[in-house]
């Protein structure tokens, strides 16, 4: 590999991993960069590689751009605008065909996949081989489940204080007070100011309290 192209590799991965840290990339998360990925073409034109490069970074990203032989992409944008995700193909000529170099930068967390992970998916499209799809969060439930409890909960007892009942068995109140919760069957033990075991509803919409213990709740769903 010559002295020039690894510059080059340096260059644009360095480049992407400053254009990511300073305007795109979410925090908090530990900054992974991969570079040095490469594939040559014996013939083609350089408007070839950037229309690849696009094309395998719209299919893994979002709204690729191109200019002076890179095309960049990024990741999804949170809330902020900021992404967890992006990377650089740069075209640049050689004999009758070209190289095109792969750079990539993720953030973890929040991305569930490392740079070089998203460098080989992105390689892959641009030379139309199959890849492994990208990891990708498993999305929370919904509705009145009979097989958990997400969701948000009033507390009939106590006129209607919410609580949120989270994936991970969590349960937190108005008034950032958290428990627990565990579903077996359709019994629940709720470890809040103590632990007390309640029954969730056929509908998956109420817990219900033994008579005289204040540990009713409806889910809104």
């Amino acid at each position: 590999m010559s002295r020039s192209f690894v510059s080059r590799i340096a260059v644009f991965a360095v480049a992407l991993a400053l254009a990511m840290g300073s305007v795109a990339v979410a925090a908090p998360g530990a900054l992974d960069v991969s570079a040095g990925l490469r594939h040559l073409e014996p013939s083609g034109s350089i408007d070839d590689c950037n229309n690849k490069a696009k094309t395998a970074l719209n299919a893994n990203l979002e709204n690729a751009a191109s200019g002076g032989g890179a095309s960049l992409a990024y990741g999804p944008r949170d809330g902020s605008g900021r992404a967890s995700a992006g990377a650089v193909i740069n075209c640049y000529p050689v004999g009758n065909g070209y190289v095109a170099n792969f750079s990539c930068s993720v953030v973890v967390p929040p991305s569930l996949f490392s740079a070089d992970d998203l460098c080989k998916r992105i390689y892959a499209t641009f030379i139309g081989k199959e890849a492994a799809p990208l990891a990708t969060p498993t999305p929370l439930p919904t509705g009145c489940s009979l097989t958990n409890l997400v969701g948000t909960w009033t507390w009939d007892d106590k006129g209607g204080v919410p609580f949120v009942f989270d994936v991970n068995g969590g349960l937190t109140d108005n008034q950032n007070v958290s428990g627990n919760w565990a579903l077996d069957g359709n019994k629940v033990s709720l470890v809040y100011y103590g632990t007390q075991t309640v029954t969730l509803s056929p509908d998956g919409k109420k817990l219900m309290a033994p008579r005289g213990v204040e540990r009713n709740f409806t889910r809104k769903c």
